[in-house]
């Protein structure tokens, strides 16, 4: 028994400690019955203004009881809780939620913070995490908002634009004075456009240029630029002639087009906030396809690079004095007809000079012509073709020669010099010396000198005449009384004289009009424009907008470069406006030539044109050059 006891006492003590080491892990890893945060809040909007209504939701995934809620401190409570269930099943998985829902409003601005709701979630005691709202002033979520849609347009364009944009490329960057330069301007494109619309024509500062012919919609190819896959389509293509030497710049182009992008559809975010559509577009990074978005059409603006060309001199040693600027590579041919002809019947001397380059700035060749020929000036027609390869074609000149009197003239040689591109040095061309014969016409002035011849006259019975006897009554007149001596017969006598002096005066006068090139081109531009404009108006009747457009175009060119004296080669807005602000012309007239211009330029672009529209623009033309007519008669 003892013994018993002695062996109890030692295996008491023995297994006592692992007793309290057991309890103490029970205890340590037992399940507690901790808050849990199984409930969540969501606040929508998210910041808000003063006065503003809002909404807190305190959900949960599982059925919640014995629901308490914040206090809400800092908000008016307008209505609430409002209670709501959902369920949802999901590839056979079936969930349900439970939604606690107040309406607040904010009584002043600050930060708030909506305190913790609890409930009771599958046996144990959750409550939500507590949530921030900003309350603003009206003033700064406007400007907070402004600014925001500043910043997206701002990311848009730039996503936009990496896949769509202008592009100017040329043949040639150094070149000489003269010397031809293709020039196009480029449509690349990733996305899908449903309008293009030109904004700004490059001004070409320091070129004379040609447009080349391109169809009236654009056609689009397929090129691979970085990897990426792109449609490209020629907008301008235009030929470029430097006339000024050094660094030159091809002036960017505008445009705008209207693209079609598909942007995700809104989602929320962590705080049930709708995000801005095209969040989703920038954070995607692809514009281009996206088969659940909505589509989008975004207007986008287009502005090409500058293209910077160095424009050499043209040599300075051993220029012909034949030389005014030609450069290409050319050839000469005249004709005579007829070889034989007769006195004041006239003669055609055809200049032909055909080739490859600035053929639009060749001017008139001088020709050096016997006194006893006369001439006016020549008659041009141009037979031009401007492609991607240049300028080549045909200009000829028609010059009409009178010969005066009958002889046998000696016609020299027409003379042409050009810089030839090719052989890099200056070549003149001639063409033969013609001999033409005039004979004696009908209307040729005979001259006669020396002496007089006299014919005699028989006047038989008058040799004295006898005094005739009035009926009485009547009296001889007295001297003076009668036509004989008075101031009407001496009026007849001296009238021929005055005649003679007129024409004359009239003669000298129409030749010096006719050397004054600019002086009569000044006279005869309101003519000409009213005859281009006619032409226009007979295009708007028959309903061809393309030449209608032309036409205008033409009309007011010409009328500028004639009115003002300004050469072709000069011709641009830049000198037409400085010309005119010169002439103290109005600024309205001013801008209403430059729409006028840009209309015209923009046409070929649209594919149709309406009646009204064309018939405005046919009257503005007409009023553009009554209001120029009458300003530049008042100088």
């Amino acid at each position: 028994m003892n013994t018993f006891f002695a062996y109890s006492r030692s295996t008491s003590s023995f297994l006592a400690p692992i007793i309290v080491f057991c309890a103490v892990c029970l205890f340590v890893l037992a399940p507690k019955r901790a808050v849990a945060q199984e409930i969540t809040a969501i606040v929508q909007p998210n910041p808000i203004t003063v006065g503003e209504r809002f909404q807190v939701s305190f959900t949960s995934s599982d059925v919640m009881t014995n629901f308490r809620a914040p206090s809400f401190e800092g908000f008016t409570l307008l209505n609430g809780p409002m209670q709501s269930q959902s369920m949802q099943i999901v590839n056979g998985a079936t969930t349900r939620s439970i939604s606690y829902t107040y309406i607040l409003q904010a009584k002043s601005e600050g930060k708030f913070t909506i305190q913790a709701a609890s409930a009771d979630v599958a046996g144990r005691r959750a409550q939500s995490p507590p949530v921030t709202v900003n309350v603003l002033k009206i003033s700064q979520v406007h400007a907070q908002q402004q600014q925001e849609e500043r910043t997206a347009e701002a990311v848009l364009m730039r996503e936009l634009q990496k896949g769509v944009y202008l592009k100017a490329s040329v043949n040639k960057t150094s070149v000489l004075r003269g010397e031809q330069i293709v020039a196009t301007y480029k449509l690349y494109t990733r996305l899908t456009l449903t309008n293009y619309t030109p904004k700004k024509m490059p001004a070409l500062t320091g070129f004379w240029n040609q447009d080349i012919d391109s169809p009236q919609q654009l056609l689009f190819n397929d090129e691979v630029i970085g990897g990426q896959v792109y449609r490209v389509a020629a907008v301008k293509k235009l030929v470029l002639f430097p006339q000024q030497s050094g660094a030159l710049e091809l002036d960017p182009m505008e445009a705008e087009v209207l693209a079609r992008v598909q942007v995700p559809a809104r989602r929320s975010n962590g705080n049930g906030q709708s995000n801005d559509p095209f969040d989703a577009f920038f954070r995607h990074g692809d514009p281009f396809s996206d088969p659940f978005g909505n589509v989008q059409e975004v207007r986008v603006p287009l502005r090409s690079l500058p293209v910077k060309i160095t424009v050499r001199a043209l040599p300075q040693n051993d220029v012909p004095a034949e030389f005014t600027g030609a450069v290409g590579s050319f050839s000469l041919e005249t004709t005579l007809s007829p070889r034989a002809t007769k006195t004041n019947e006239p003669v055609k001397l055809v200049v032909k000079i055909s080739g490859k380059g600035n053929l639009k700035l060749i001017d008139p060749i001088k020709l050096q012509l016997p006194p006893d020929i006369e001439t006016y000036d020549p008659t041009t027609k141009d037979n031009i073709d401007v492609s991607e390869s240049g300028a080549s074609g045909t200009r000829t000149f028609e010059y009409l020669l009178i010969p005066r009197f009958a002889g046998d003239f000696k016609i020299p040689p027409v003379s042409f010099a050009y810089f030839d591109l090719e052989k890099k040095r200056y070549t003149t061309l001639q063409s033969e010396e013609y001999t033409l014969a005039v004979e004696k016409g009908k209307d040729e002035a005979a001259v006669v000198g020396g002496k007089y011849t006299q014919e005699n006259v028989n006047a038989l019975n008058s040799d004295i005449r006898f005094i005739k006897l009035g009926r009485s009554g009547e009296r001889l007149p007295r001297r003076g009384e009668g036509f004989y001596g008075s101031t009407g017969m001496f009026g007849l006598l001296v009238l021929p004289f005055v005649l003679f002096a007129g024409f004359i005066f009239y003669r000298r006068r129409d030749e010096q009009l006719r050397g004054d090139v600019a002086l009569m081109k000044n006279r005869s531009a309101t003519r000409i424009a009213a005859k281009r404009l006619g032409e226009a108006k007979k295009a708007l009747a028959s309903g061809e907008a393309s030449r209608f457009h032309d036409e205008i175009s033409k009309a007011l060119w010409g009328y500028m470069s004639d009115k003002l004296t300004i050469p072709l080669a000069n011709l641009s807005r830049e000198s037409v406006d400085a010309a005119l602000k010169e002439q103290n012309v109005s600024e309205e007239v001013r801008s209403n030539f430059a729409k006028t211009q840009d209309t015209c330029e923009f046409a070929r672009f649209a594919p149709t044109h309406a009646a009204g529209e064309m018939q405005q623009l046919y009257t503005n033309a007409e009023d553009i050059i009554s209001s120029l007519e009458q300003a530049l008669k008042k100088k």
